[in-house]
C-alpha cells in the first residue's frame, strides 16, 4: 500500500477518482462509509465505517492503493477508519479494539462481552477530550457543512500521529479522563433496563439523566430508547443505527408529530412535547423548553434540561408502546432504505 496523504474533503475534485472517501461519501472518490448512499464493497458490508475499512484491508481491496484519503467531517468511527488506512498492520492487530471504540463512539454502545471494553472506552473518552480541549466539540465548528469540511482537518492531522502514542498503552496507563469516570459512574445509576423487540424500544429507568455512553450500554438489539427518570421526566430518541447503512435489520423511522400530539393533548405543566424530524440523525422526544442547538443535542442527557411532566411514567410508556405496536404492526424489519422509500412510508401512513 503506497504512502497516503489526507486531503480536504473539497479537493475531491482535484484528484477524481483517486481518493479514498472515509464515512462520507462523494461520487468521484472510493467510498468505504456506512452513509445511505454509500453501499460498502463486496465483502466489507459491516455497521461502522472502521469496520468496513478494516474488512477491506483485510481483503486487500486494490483501491487501497489510491494516494489520497479524506472525510468531511471528524469523529470517532470517521478518525478511526483514516487512521486505519494509514497504519493498516497496526489496525488489524487491534481489529477488535478499534470495532469496539467505533462502536461506542459512534453508536455510544458498550459491548461488555469484549474483555477490553474499558480500554475501548477509556480512549475514546481521552480522544473526545482532546477534540474538545484542542480544537472543538463536535458541531461546535460553525453551521455550514463547507465549514466543517475545513476546520476538521487539523484534527485528522494531530490524531494521525497522537493516537499511535495511545493505541498500544495498557489500560491502567491510558491517561483518564473526566468523561470516562462520568461513565463508569453512572453505569451503576441504572436502576433497571429491558428491550421490547417487538418494537425494537429499550427502556432505561435511571436515578438521574445519563451520559449516552451509559444509556445507550445495552441497546445493540434496540432502534429507540426510552429514559425515565424521577420525578416524571422522560425522553425517547431515535438512535443514530436507524440513520446510517448497518447490517441490522430494523423497522424504517416513523415520525413522532403525531405521538407528541397525543401527549399534548393530556400533559398539563404547560410545556410541550417536540421532537426533530425523521430524517434528523437522532431525533429526540421530549417537552421542550429553550430550543437545543445541534451540539447541545450531541451532548448527553445528564448535560441538558429535562423537564418534569404531569403525564405518569405508566402513561407515558403506555401511550409510547402503542403508538409504535400501532404502526409497526404494519411494517416489517428490513435492510436501510433510502430517505425517499422513508418519506413514502409516511405520507402513506399519515396523510
Amino acid at each position: 500500500m503506497q504512502n497516503k496523504t489526507f486531503i480536504p474533503f473539497y479537493d475531491i475534485k482535484k484528484y477524481p477518482h483517486e481518493v479514498l472517501v472515509v464515512d462520507a461519501h462523494h461520487p468521484q472518490g472510493f467510498d468505504l462509509s456506512h452513509w445511505r448512499g454509500a453501499p460498502a464493497p463486496k465483502g466489507c458490508q459491516a455497521d461502522t465505517s472502521t469496520e468496513i475499512v478494516l474488512k477491506a484491508i483485510q481483503n486487500q481491496l486494490p483501491e487501497l492503493n489510491k494516494k489520497y484519503v479524506t472525510n468531511n467531517h471528524y469523529d470517532i468511527d470517521g478518525f478511526l477508519g483514516v487512521w486505519a488506512i494509514f497504519n493498516p498492520s497496526i489496525a488489524m492487530e487491534n481489529y477488535d479494539l478499534l470495532t469496539e471504540m467505533a462502536q461506542i463512539g459512534d453508536f455510544r454502545e458498550i459491548n461488555f462481552q469484549y474483555l477490553e471494553w474499558k480500554k475501548a472506552l477509556k480512549i475514546v473518552c481521552w480522544l473526545n477530550e482532546k477534540e474538545a480541549t484542542l480544537f472543538y466539540p463536535p458541531f461546535g465548528a460553525p453551521e455550514i457543512a463547507e465549514k466543517e469540511m475545513e476546520a476538521c482537518v487539523p484534527k485528522y492531522i494531530h490524531f494521525l500521529d497522537a493516537f499511535n502514542k495511545v493505541i498500544d498503552l495498557p489500560l491502567e496507563v491510558i491517561p483518564e479522563t473526566e468523561e470516562f469516570n462520568l461513565v463508569l459512574t453512572h453505569l451503576a445509576k441504572i436502576d433497571q433496563q429491558e428491550t421490547i423487540d417487538d418494537i425494537r424500544m429499550h427502556i432505561v429507568d435511571a436515578k438521574e439523566p445519563l451520559h449516552y455512553y451509559a444509556l445507550y450500554n445495552n441497546s445493540q438489539l434496540a432502534d429507540m430508547v426510552m429514559s425515565i427518570y424521577p420525578d416524571n421526566r422522560y425522553e425517547l430518541e431515535f438512535k443514530y443505527t436507524t440513520w446510517i447503512n448497518t447490517n441490522r435489520k430494523h423497522f424504517p423511522r416513523i415520525s413522532m408529530e403525531k405521538l407528541c400530539d397525543q401527549l399534548n393533548h393530556i400533559e398539563e405543566n404547560g410545556k410541550k412535547w417536540e421532537a426533530e424530524h425523521f430524517t434528523d440523525t437522532a431525533p429526540i422526544l421530549r417537552l421542550k423548553g429553550k430550543k437545543l442547538s445541534k451540539k447541545e443535542r450531541y451532548l448527553s442527557p445528564c448535560f441538558r434540561p429535562i423537564y418534569s411532566s404531569s403525564i405518569r411514567p405508566e402513561d407515558f410508556k403506555s401511550i409510547c408502546f402503542s403508538y409504535f405496536n400501532d404502526h409497526y404492526n404494519f411494517l416489517k424489519k428490513g435492510e436501510t432504505l433510502d430517505w425517499k422509500q422513508v418519506r413514502k412510508i409516511n405520507d402513506k401512513i399519515f396523510t
